[in-house]
């Protein structure tokens, strides 16, 4: 993908993300490639989004141009996959929830099985060579909608249906 897919409206990249396939060159030079079976949406207009407060040094990568990985650490054991969609200077992201893949129905299993850590944050995913990059998908899958997953402290902001999943998948995080 290049980097104008990932650019606009960060809804409708964001579903342009479902089905995708998300590669990863691992250490020993083998390349895994894995279609997107579940995403969760945040933008930095809704409290469930580490950017609703503005730029920190710990979510700065959210601010660039959509291609870029925004990887954090969550609960100080679990590193997260975020990619950063739409606008530069507008915070907006899709954390990768799971994986057509063993090991990967999660995102801290996924960052886990691919050895995605936080040295990864900030990643250009669009840049020749890169370790990390995302292809599009074939057709345009059935998509299924919910509300996100333990972001009960967003208020209101909890109930939007910003998860998206491969309907009738067995690759989900939790079923929808």
């Amino acid at each position: 993908m290049t980097r104008k897919d990932f650019i606009g409206d960060p809804m409708t990249v964001a579903r342009r993300l479902v089905g995708a396939y998300l590669c990863r060159r691992m250490a020993d030079g083998t390349v895994v490639r894995a279609r997107i079976s579940e995403l969760e949406l945040y933008t930095q207009a809704e409290r469930g989004c580490h950017a609703y407060n503005g730029c920190t040094a710990r979510n700065d990568a959210m601010f660039l141009p959509g291609g870029h990985a925004y990887v954090y650490l969550c609960y100080g054991l679990h590193n997260m996959l975020n990619i950063v969609v739409g606008d530069a200077d507008y915070a907006a992201a899709v954390l990768i929830r799971a994986l057509e893949m063993p090991g990967c129905a999660g995102p801290g299993r996924l960052t886990k099985t691919l050895g995605i850590t936080r040295a990864d944050n900030k990643m250009d995913l669009c840049a020749p060579d890169c370790a990390m990059w995302l292809e599009a998908r074939a057709a345009c899958p059935k998509i299924v909608c919910g509300p996100r997953i333990g972001i009960d402290y967003a208020g209101p902001d909890t109930a939007l249906p910003w998860r998206m999943g491969l309907a009738d998948s067995p690759h989900l995080s939790r079923p929808f």
